[in-house]
């Protein structure tokens, strides 16, 4: 069992289910339905999400020695040597499965699986790979859009997916700069750049809409997601100005929240499968550190 949680702290287990609606949102919103392929798209970008958190640890061995000594690694509960290899097999079955069960075009899977691991190397070496870490999530929305519209050139994703994606890249940039200091004891006020980014996802909403006419279910849907994402952004800046991992935590689980006002447009159940996943996420972080 203690083994088997430090395989859940490694792979950031806690944050998965917002994984799950970037799948959702990416699918829906290309015209997806609830079919099998859906279950596979799922399982395949979970393993690579979680391969690539096992393998930050992996790549952030020798500073984890010096800053987080309770990190698996430098505390002795695994070795640095089979995070490397749980790791890469972790990648590998995930990419497996998108290349094998899914219709995931193979360059939007190869680009998430070398943007993973080109983030895991760069990131603590160049500040501009914070726009890397936001990519690889666009690119599980994008990835989960193409498995949608096969075809040869595998570029019939609408523009609103990439304008979505595009924004994701945007927002998990800022909440990365936010988590540079986690690891200091007294959190500093979040600069500029990072508020702004953050605030991005109140976007979303009006972004989605353009995939539906106009009705009042349309501008209830649009004033409803800015409501409430809103509220919980600002939950997020009060909580980083508290404890910095709580506010990660928050954004974190905020990202399953934004692709809810997001799917909303394409399919209610999907809405409410992402805020079920939402509450799930913060649930799971309570057992399992969101970072």
């Amino acid at each position: 069992m203690s083994f088997l949680r430090t395989l859940l702290i490694l792979g950031r287990i806690s944050n998965l289910p917002t994984v799950w609606t970037n799948v959702a949102v990416g699918w829906f919103l290309c015209g997806g339905g609830l079919v099998a392929e859906l279950v596979w798209l799922i399982g395949g970008m979970s393993f690579l999400y979680i391969g690539g958190m096992t393998l930050n640890d992996a790549f952030d061995a020798l500073w984890d020695r010096k800053h987080s000594p309770g990190r698996p690694i430098p505390s002795g509960k695994v070795s640095e040597k089979a995070v490397w290899l749980i790791g890469i097999l972790q990648m590998i079955v995930g990419f497996k499965i998108l290349m094998l069960l899914t219709t995931t075009h193979w360059y939007w899977a190869t680009g998430l699986v070398a943007a993973i691991l080109l983030y895991n190397w760069l990131h603590k070496k160049w500040s501009g790979s914070v726009l890397i870490m936001g990519l690889c999530r666009a690119l599980v929305y994008i990835g989960a859009g193409s498995a949608v519209g096969v075809t040869s050139a595998g570029w019939m994703v609408p523009g609103v997916l990439f304008t979505i994606a595009g924004g994701v890249v945007l927002y998990i940039a800022g909440l990365t700069l936010a988590a540079r200091n986690e690891h200091l004891d007294q959190p500093s006020a979040l600069s500029f750049l990072p508020r702004i980014l953050l605030m991005l996802p109140i976007l979303f909403p009006l972004i989605a809409s353009r995939t539906v006419p106009d009705s009042p279910k349309m501008y209830g849907l649009i004033l409803t997601g800015i409501i409430a994402i809103w509220a919980w952004v600002a939950i997020i800046r009060t909580s980083l100005r508290e404890k910095i991992p709580k506010g990660i935590a928050f954004a974190i689980a905020g990202i399953a929240l934004y692709d809810a006002a997001a799917v909303s447009f394409a399919s209610l159940p999907a809405a409410l499968g992402c805020l079920l996943c939402f509450v799930l996420t913060l649930i799971a972080q309570r057992f399992i550190p969101a970072t």
